[in-house]
């Protein structure tokens, strides 16, 4: 990885000013909020929200150049909107002293604020602002009681989570960010069985066991894990490019799933360059990942096994309210060093991968939005992970090496002339052996998790997303997931778990979409919450997860019940 601090400190000193930002967290409302008002006006405002996490500023920008002010008037849902985003990215002293009628800023003056020091602004509990520096501190809280059902039996489950987030910048030109969270869980058993597959707990990697006596004389086992994140932004080229280190997640795509890149991994280290120019967004992300390691490797404390990912997307707003892109990507691995002639953050990485011998991973994909009649978006994505003509044409589509994957979807704003009620429908799939590898240096994995879709490979699936804000500050999401998908068994692979190597397939030919164990995932999921004050919010949620497989022993239904408060963290739904 020294060589990518290297190209870091070189670009660093050759250009000297900026464009970069803080970013919204992935998952956060912001997001949200910024994908109905893209669909709402129909103009992208040269904004590339393919790429995630958002610039906050560019959040908020997009509010007050783009979006009109009778748009925001038009009732106080919307006013909240206006004022949630402005309110958490406050660090410019412009968006304090916002003379806009209809903001419901309660910024007290002077000393009136909690306690003298404690939230001079609503979103933060203490803030630092000079002239040349900026810097607020948050805490994370998250409490959580769930009562689950499983197989005929029931027992009462936890999350409780505790941290800490800083984030400022010093003369707008660098901006940084950090947070750490301890977290104590007791999960679904589903979650749990994928955590003893993997050695790792879904979305956090490194976790330890132990017993909690949650309720009297029963013990109820659980995981204790502490996960961080953070970053360095800096302006390199004023408008148009900047750079990034970090450790942390990144999302490329418009849909519910990325079949590119998603959070569904724990974080990772990465240097991130994003160049804008004109109606064009480049990304390059260089990334060091975990490969595939066992039981004796986490309890003995041995290094874990290193590979790295090259990658760069080219977005461009062809319309005002029609975008596509070019996705690439390498993974590779060199015995812990990084392959030099990847840093070329230009070239095409497959002629490159041939020129080194051809030892590496290569996906290549395309995906696009298009918004019309200021209601709907239509997105999707296409992966291809190898494509040899030949072989295709003389083996025939059920080949094993005919790896893609798609995804297709459709967002409805306002559904049916009812304000706030937005409607989300997708598909996606992913053939046997995608994103797989010879072995795991150079799997599209990281700590033995999928980098792209939860499933893995070797499915399809169906998802229906309803979100109704009936008042301000409430939310009520109704989601459902249908998949079909195939399992191994016996030390089989039938290509659903990119981890294991495609050399230990069990067929050349014959191959389609759920073969192995077949098994039938349905995942009804009810959630409501409600915004107490700025970013605290108590929640209720259900959900009905009903796994049928052909092998009765590996069926699974699962009812669960839970509340819970969180602040200043948003919670990610487990949907598979």
């Amino acid at each position: 990885m020294k060589h990518i601090l290297l190209l870091g400190c070189l670009l660093s000193s050759v250009i000297s000013l900026a464009q970069s930002s803080l970013t919204a967290p992935l998952n956060d409302v912001n997001h949200y909020l910024h994908d109905r008002m893209e669909i709402q006006t129909g103009d992208f405002g040269n904004i590339h929200s393919v790429l995630k996490p958002l610039m906050r500023k560019d959040i908020r920008r997009y509010q007050d150049s783009v979006v009109t002010q009778e748009y925001w008037t038009a009732n106080k849902r919307r006013q909240n909107d206006y004022d949630y985003v402005h309110i958490d990215y406050n660090d410019d002293d412009s968006t304090i002293h916002s003379k806009k009628p209809f903001m419901k800023f309660l910024y007290p003056k002077g000393d009136k604020s909690f306690l003298k020091h404690f939230y001079k602004t609503p979103a933060h509990l203490l803030e630092v602002r000079t002239k040349n520096f900026y810097a607020n501190i948050n805490p994370i809280l998250h409490f959580k009681g769930s009562f689950e059902q499983y197989n005929g039996s029931s027992r009462m489950l936890f999350v409780n989570r505790r941290g800490a987030a800083i984030r400022g910048n010093i003369l707008n030109r660098v901006y940084f960010y950090t947070d750490v969270i301890e977290t104590q869980a007791a999960f679904p058993h589903y979650i749990e069985n994928r955590g003893r597959r993997d050695f790792a707990v879904p979305g956090a990697g490194f976790f330890k066991q132990y017993d909690s006596n949650l309720t009297p004389g029963k013990d109820t086992s659980g995981v204790d894990y502490l996960i961080a994140q953070g970053y360095v932004a800096v302006d390199l080229l004023k408008n148009h490019i900047g750079i990034q280190f970090g450790h942390g997640q990144n999302f490329i795509g418009d849909g519910h799933r990325s079949l590119f890149l998603s959070d569904n991994s724990t974080n990772y280290f990465y240097l991130k360059i994003n160049t804008r120019v004109w109606k064009f967004h480049y990304q390059n992300i260089f990334a060091e990942l975990t490969q595939n390691y066992g039981q004796a490797q986490r309890a003995f404390d041995l290094v874990l096994p290193k590979k790295y990912l090259a990658a760069h997307h080219l977005s461009i707003n062809i319309l005002k309210n029609l975008n596509i892109g070019l996705f690439e990507g390498v993974m590779f691995s060199r015995n812990g060093q990084f392959e030099m002639q990847y840093l070329n953050p230009l070239i095409f990485y497959r002629a490159v991968e041939q020129a080194v011998g051809s030892p590496d991973n290569v996906v290549i994909g395309l995906n696009w939005k298009w918004n019309f009649l200021k209601r709907f978006s239509f997105y999707g994505q296409f992966l291809l992970d190898e494509l040899s003509v030949g072989d295709l044409i003389r083996f025939g589509g059920d080949w094993w090496a005919n790896k893609f994957a798609l995804q297709a979807g459709l967002k409805y704003v306002n559904a049916f002339g009812v304000d706030y009620l937005d409607i989300q429908a997708e598909f996606n799939l992913a053939r046997p052996y995608i994103y797989s590898f010879r072995d795991s240096s150079a799997s599209f994995t990281h700590y033995n998790q999928p980098l792209a879709h939860p499933l893995g490979s070797n499915f399809m699936e169906l998802i229906g997303i309803i979100n109704y804000q009936p008042i301000p500050r409430m939310n009520i999401r109704a989601q459902v997931n249908y998949s079909i998908y195939g399992q191994d068994s016996s030390g089989s692979n039938w290509g659903s778990n990119p981890s294991i190597s495609y050399l230990k397939r069990n067929q050349d030919q014959d191959n389609y979409i759920g073969q192995g164990v077949q098994t039938n995932l349905f995942i009804l999921q009810l959630q409501w919450s409600y915004q107490i004050r700025h970013n605290m919010f108590a929640d209720i949620q259900f959900m009905y997860r009903r796994e049928d497989a052909i092998l009765d022993a590996l069926d699974n239904n699962t009812i669960l019940l839970g509340v819970g408060l969180r602040w200043n963290i948003s919670e990610k739904m487990r949907d598979w």
